[in-house]
């Protein structure tokens, strides 16, 4: 719901900042569920755009909307998320868009975000910017705080916000040019100490006293002005005003090297050692198992459903608990979901395997048996001189019509049975 009015309120076609724009997108923040998050998102990407101008309009509109919106957008900016974009935003930002962020960073750590203790992501990030040697210094009193929401109506005889906005761009711009001049852009190596008009040299770190300190890790040097030493040598610091690279000497001549790489402790024979394990502390009650549970599942989503996010209270710690267990359910439920899809597979090519037996089945019921044959019939005629009784065809009964009356055997007896006389 913002990122058209915000992509028209940072547009490179704009000549000055459409205020009106503005503090509308100011009021609805609050009034669109997620929208913080949303219009954070927008100002994001905006802020990020290769045209310098279209960066600083987005900033712009940060700043306002972290004035204007409240506690529900300072949370927001105290994110994670957003300390990766301002770490990403410093270190490949155009110059100017650069200085902008510094100057808001620092406004935010000492006005809106110092005095409350949910809100500390900010100032910690600011200081450890300063610690890690990023030059707030030329920006005191440079950033102008903007208008507030509530002074949208102003009196006809007021002067325009146009005027007053670039009054404000070339005081700004005037603060960057003296930062630039007074701190000089740093290179990746400390530069060497130049004489003075006078021919002397300016009183710098090489009037300090050298001094020792011990190599943490193993160094080559890449370049011919550096300087090679090995993890555990001591070296002599000649000159630190680098917060980055310092330059030194040891047996193998004088170089610079990185300045993380050396301690200065002189008693630590080697590589630092290893973290120590916390004390122990007391025992947390064993946690329950974790398995898939549908009804909490069900339930953190209605928790969640019925929570309001513009009332900015903070979660209830239960329904935090909640909200990790259902998340660590999620590779249980990804293992059940395989599981069922692989029975699902073999319960789908069991029935096409049963469907296509069964059709088989049908259809040899359906086709008729052939007939089965009968034995062979076998004719032969036995050849002379060979006789096989088995081959000859049977002799008729005696007595039989066509019988042939055998000799010596009465017609009459032949045609009785034994010991039946013949009527």
């Amino acid at each position: 719901p913002f990122q058209q009015d915000v992509d028209k309120a940072t547009s490179e076609r704009n000549t000055s900042e459409d205020w009106a724009l503005i503090l509308d997108i100011c009021d609805r923040v609050g009034t669109v569920p997620g929208g913080p998050r949303d219009c954070l998102q927008c100002i994001t990407r905006r802020m990020n755009h290769t045209i310098p101008q279209v960066a600083l309009q987005a900033l712009v509109l940060l700043d306002a909307c972290v004035k204007n919106c409240g506690k529900i957008f300072h949370l927001e900016v105290c994110s994670r998320e957003f300390e990766s974009e301002c770490k990403k935003l410093l270190s490949k930002g155009h110059p100017r868009v650069v200085e902008k962020m510094k100057g808001l960073l620092r406004k935010w750590a000492q006005e809106d975000f110092a005095k409350d203790p949910q809100l500390s992501l900010i100032p910690s990030l600011y200081s450890k910017l300063r610690g890690d040697g990023v030059d707030f210094g030329g920006l005191e009193g440079q950033v102008h705080a903007l208008p507030q929401a509530q002074e949208t109506s102003q009196p006809d005889g007021a002067p325009p916000a146009a005027g007053r906005q670039h009054q404000e761009e070339q005081d700004l711009a005037r603060a960057i040019e003296l930062s630039l001049r007074e701190s000089p852009a740093k290179s990746l190596y400390p530069r060497a100490s130049s004489p003075d008009a006078s021919g002397f040299e300016a009183p710098a770190a090489a009037a300090r006293e050298p001094r020792k300190v011990r190599a943490l890790y193993d160094f080559e040097a890449a370049e011919d002005n550096e300087l090679t030493f090995k993890a555990g040598e001591l070296l002599l610091v000649l000159d630190d005003s680098d917060p980055n690279w310092w330059k030194g000497s040891n047996h193998r001549g004088e170089g610079l090297f990185p300045a993380n790489f050396v301690s200065a402790d002189l008693e630590e024979a080697g590589p630092p050692p290893e973290p120590q394990a916390p004390a122990p502390q007391e025992e947390a009650p064993p946690a329950e198992p974790l398995c898939v549970d549908p009804a909490q599942i069900d339930d953190t989503l209605q928790r969640l459903h019925e929570t309001d996010p513009a009332s900015g209270q903070p979660d209830p710690p239960d329904l935090l608990a909640l909200e990790e267990r259902c998340a660590g359910m999620g590779p249980l439920i990804e293992q059940e979901l395989e599981r069922i899809d692989r029975r699902h597979a073999s319960l789908t090519a069991a029935s096409r395997q049963l469907a296509e037996a069964l059709a088989l089945y049908h259809g040899l019921m359906r086709t008729p048996a052939p007939p089965a044959p009968g034995p062979p019939m076998v004719y032969g005629v036995p050849s002379e001189g060979n006789h096989d009784p088995a081959s000859l065809p049977p002799a008729p009964f005696p007595g039989a019509p066509g019988a042939t009356p055998q000799q010596g055997v009465p017609q009459g007896a032949m045609g009785s049975p034994v010991g039946f006389p013949l009527l």
